[in-house]
């Protein structure tokens, strides 16, 4: 265990959309952010075609394999059994309540104050006209990037954090598959880092903070000191079903490929800030920006801290550990 210390709202949607509008009409206008809606103009990935044999194992063996193994698992195994039904419950839960529909999700006020915050800014490469003191500016380029295609998530993540920790992007491997659980993913991008910098500074550190490992207090505690902390950046391994729901309807929820990703498949993105409610109500409950690597999300987006407890806290069936937060902290400055 570290030694380190439900969102409910109830917001009507036409309410959602004339607060969505009031606040895109405040937005700074800036060639740097995305149609003055407050997001960062990150380019959108390449288009990567499914190799042949990938399509096949997709829609063809797996629709028919999948229903078959977890059918078996859910009759033989208790614990694999007790942990499908809860992940279920979640975002069952989440589909009924998910944040994409909140007024906070992209709120353009809220990521006006995301981009002023230094966590956030990290992530901003200034141009050399910019002042060190003042907000970003038309020639500032943005440090973050998304995946390139499925299952590249966590590799995207380590290219943008190592980026806003200094490394050059041309010194990082490009993106690839296969950072799937936080300890590789940790092992992965201290080597990248150590081989980043031919051994020119003391390299990064890592702590694995998983959601099952702490208390809500000790995991919000965390959050703020690691962002708090110039040289620590924040990866999030998280099960983003339980944020946004099965996010369709009907019985494509049990599509035997959508079930099994929906309700198995974790996803990393780099945590970017923490906004404060000004619900007085909520203090212990603040607004988490996550980039997503995702394209398909826009960006970056807000959850509640208490939401992505529950999201950081549910089990990965095959290690059968929660998923994490991971602190990564260059030792140099």
């Amino acid at each position: 265990r570290p030694s380190i210390a439900s969102y409910h709202g109830n917001t009507n949607c036409l309410r959602t959309r004339e607060r969505r509008r009031s606040t895109m009409n405040k937005a700074t206008p800036s060639t740097m952010m995305d149609n003055n809606k407050g997001q960062l103009a990150v380019a959108l990935p390449s288009h990567q075609p499914m190799p042949l044999l990938t399509k096949l194992l997709f829609y063809g063996v797996l629709p028919i394999a999948l229903p078959v193994v977890v059918s078996y698992k859910m009759l033989t195994d208790k614990s694999y059994r007790l942990t499908t039904t809860s992940l279920f419950s979640l975002v069952n839960g989440a589909t009924k309540k998910p944040c994409t529909d909140e007024w906070y999700f992209q709120d353009v006020g809220l990521l006006q104050k995301l981009w002023s915050l230094p966590s956030a800014a990290a992530y901003i490469q200034k141009s050399a006209d910019t002042a060190p003191d003042s907000s970003s500016s038309d020639d500032d380029t943005p440090l973050l990037e998304y995946q390139v295609r499925e299952g590249y998530c966590g590799s995207a993540t380590q290219r943008c954090i190592l980026k806003s920790l200094g490394y050059p992007a041309n010194s990082i491997p490009d993106q690839k598959g296969g950072e799937s659980k936080p300890d590789l993913w940790c092992e992965h991008v201290k080597q990248i880092a150590k081989e980043s910098s031919h051994g020119g500074d003391d390299g990064i550190e890592t702590t694995i903070v998983r959601g099952s490992d702490v208390t809500y207090e000790e995991f919000l505690s965390t959050l703020r000191q690691g962002l708090d902390n110039p040289n620590c950046r924040i990866c999030c391994n998280y099960l983003r079903s339980a944020l946004t729901g099965f996010e369709l309807t009907g019985l494509w929820k049990f599509h035997p490929l959508f079930f099994v990703l929906k309700l198995y498949g974790g996803h990393f993105s780099p945590i970017l800030g923490m906004v404060e409610q000004d619900d007085k109500e909520e203090k212990d409950n603040p607004f988490i920006a996550i980039f997503d690597t995702n394209h398909k999300y826009n960006g970056a987006y807000f959850v509640p801290c208490r939401r992505l407890y529950d999201a950081v806290s549910s089990i990965d069936v095959g290690s059968k550990k929660s998923r994490a937060i991971i602190l990564v902290e260059k030792k140099s400055v």
